[in-house]
């Protein structure tokens, strides 16, 4: 079920009277009255999700939406919220009643159902489009650091700026989604010698983007994701030229979510010896990442690549001398040159 909430400036009785003693039709004139909700012009907010690598609408993927109009002091003037059944019924739109001839920004959050463990601040009732602060729920950990190993759902954010102008009927306005999560698949596998086992090495991801705000900025406090489940078993040999090989090894794969990265994120891949706690492994992620980009998609810019793919396997082939720092990465089946990247 579609819900929406409006908000209007009051009109005192005086000019209210005024208006009905002219003989103003308020359904064609730019005034609208508290106690005209039917001459209240319409807004449908088309949801659309085509910010992936496919380049294809996959806007089905948005299983709830909550849309927030502020006017152009930014207060907020509307709401409407709807769960996927809703969104299914009325093809990923939603209706909005707002003023005519007047700007309002759009913030819409899709994804947040009940089972996610992402939260709007507050009760909704925001003040202003500043308020509207989604955060990653965590847990802490023996040593104080705020954990996450949710395999988090999908979670999009899109804003647009609309202003109603027909007189009547209603107008359409697509707000463009970015998906704000993504999978790692951590793959770790030797070049020879034993295989790796499954208890061997504690992988985690860091990074501080845990909040996004109404602009999609992310911010907040550094997170350790941990892996959701650690897997071992046969997994076909990349190529090195984003394809698979006949040949097949044994691996470790560690399932990692991790909300939205940024160009400039100060997210790090790490790996450490289980046993000592030795650290093995410590990279800045963003720059491995990107540095895949150069084969996957070289003239896409850097932020619009790491929103579109949301799906990443490292894959660490560690050499029979447990020198890290000379194993071969593979990101999504591309061999990386890694002389560039920023080890710590």
């Amino acid at each position: 079920m579609f819900r929406f909430n409006l908000s209007y400036k009051k009109w005192s009785t005086l000019l209210i009277a005024g208006a009905m003693a002219a003989g103003l039709s308020s359904c064609n004139d730019s005034i609208v009255f508290d106690d005209l909700p039917e001459c209240v012009p319409e807004y449908r907010v088309r949801l659309s999700y085509d910010h992936n690598m496919a380049f294809e609408e996959r806007v089905n993927k948005v299983e709830a939406a909550e849309v927030y109009a502020f006017d152009a002091d930014g207060n907020l003037a509307a709401t409407a919220t709807a769960d996927l059944e809703t969104l299914k019924e009325n093809d990923w739109t939603l209706p909005l009643k707002l003023n005519r001839n007047q700007e309002y920004q759009l913030v819409i959050w899709g994804g947040l159902t009940m089972e996610s463990p992402f939260r709007l601040d507050g009760s909704r009732a925001f003040s202003s489009f500043g308020d509207v602060i989604c955060r990653l729920g965590t847990e802490t950990d023996g040593e104080g650091h705020a954990t996450s190993s949710s395999r988090l759902p999908a979670l999009f954010h899109g804003t647009t700026t609309v202003t109603y102008t027909k007189e009547d009927g209603y107008e359409e306005y697509t707000a463009k989604l970015v998906k704000n999560t993504n999978q790692l698949d951590v793959v770790m596998r030797r070049k020879a010698g034993s295989p790796v086992g499954v208890s061997e090495y504690k992988v985690k991801v860091t990074d501080a983007n845990g909040v996004m705000d109404h602009t999609n900025s992310v911010s907040g406090d550094d997170i350790h994701y941990l892996p959701v489940e650690i897997v071992e078993g046969d997994r076909r040999l990349p190529d090195g030229q984003g394809g698979q090989s006949q040949y097949t090894t044994q691996a470790v794969t560690a399932e990692m979510h991790v909300a939205r990265l940024m160009k400039d994120s100060p997210a790090r891949l790490i790996v450490n010896e289980a046993t000592s706690g030795k650290e093995m492994f410590n990279v800045a992620l963003v720059d491995l990442l990107l540095a895949a980009k150069e084969n996957i998609a070289p003239n896409m810019d850097d932020q619009e690549f790491l929103d579109r793919q949301d799906e990443y396997d490292v894959e660490l082939i560690l050499p029979s001398d447990e020198t890290w720092h000379g194993l071969e990465i593979y990101i999504n089946n591309w061999v990386i040159v890694y002389n560039d990247i920023e080890w710590k």
